[in-house]
């Protein structure tokens, strides 16, 4: 079970990175033993494009973590 504003963030994550990558992430797993705190943790690795890092993903990033964790 997941709080609305967790949900948000992760369908935020999905829109942008796709739902194949988001079922088989790191994320899912930790999500699906119960570690909430993990797998928010999880959404600041997907700031990258093609090996780069990308100021607007992370800021992008940042945003939807923040959003997952309520703060």
């Amino acid at each position: 079970p997941l709080h609305q504003y967790e949900y948000s963030a992760y369908v935020s994550l999905t829109y942008n990175i796709g739902s194949s990558a988001f079922c088989n992430s790191t994320l899912v797993k930790k999500l699906k033993v119960y570690d909430y705190e993990g797998a928010c943790k999880e959404i600041l690795k997907w700031d990258k494009f093609k090996g780069k890092t990308l100021p607007g993903l992370t800021k992008r990033r940042e945003e939807e973590y923040r959003m997952c964790t309520n703060d």
